[in-house]
């Protein structure tokens, strides 16, 4: 599970998601990306990095069905590796932005510009794992329509699920459950033996 750019692996949202796919015998990885030094944040290109090497623990665990999850950022970086590498089963993206163009903020210069070379809206039409794009109707920080023009810029099979009156972070319990829920059943249909 990749967090978003200020997110946390200790996120209610990555942690009941987490419980939901161990009740469902499924196994999960949350981790923390790494922040950047001096004020700044990461690039996108050390990010990568670093969810691939996480991608690779998992392989050396020996499992060898592997779904991806992320949230915003999380999201772009999870459609983004499986677009680059194809050992994915399942994916799922919750809030993703097309492009990182609008993100404002002090240190985020470094990140912005090099999120420029992985154009997300020209890449995801190499994502080959099956996709679940998930959407808040409310999120305050990337338009919901962001969803829609990557569902359709992306091979099947792919859903697009919307989540009534759920805001960016899923802060709501009862509409954190129903994405919760949601990705949880996606994710065991395609990744339990």
């Amino acid at each position: 599970m990749c967090h978003g750019l200020f997110g946390s692996m200790h996120s209610p949202k990555y942690v009941e998601l987490a419980e939901e796919l161990q009740r469902r015998g499924l196994s999960s990885l949350r981790f923390n990306q790494r922040r950047g030094e001096g004020g700044k944040e990461a690039t996108l290109t050390q990010r990568m990095e670093d969810l691939r090497r996480v991608v690779d623990f998992a392989h050396s665990l020996g499992y060898k069905r592997i779904g991806l999850m992320g949230s915003s950022l999380g999201g772009y970086m999870v459609l983004l590796l499986s677009s680059l590498y194809r050992d994915f089963q399942a994916l799922a993206a919750w809030a993703t932005p097309y492009n990182l163009g609008g993100l404002r903020g002090e240190g985020l210069e470094e990140l912005i510009e090099d999120s420029k070379k992985y154009p997300l809206i020209e890449y995801i039409r190499g994502a080959k794992a099956p996709l679940l794009l998930l959407h808040g109707t409310e999120d305050e920080l990337v338009p919901p329509y962001h969803s829609l023009v990557l569902f359709e810029r992306a091979p099947p099979p792919k859903v697009l699920v919307w989540v009534e009156g759920a805001d960016h972070r899923f802060t709501q319990p009862e509409r954190r459950r129903i994405a919760v829920e949601v990705t949880a059943e996606w994710l065991e249909r395609r990744l339990s033996p």
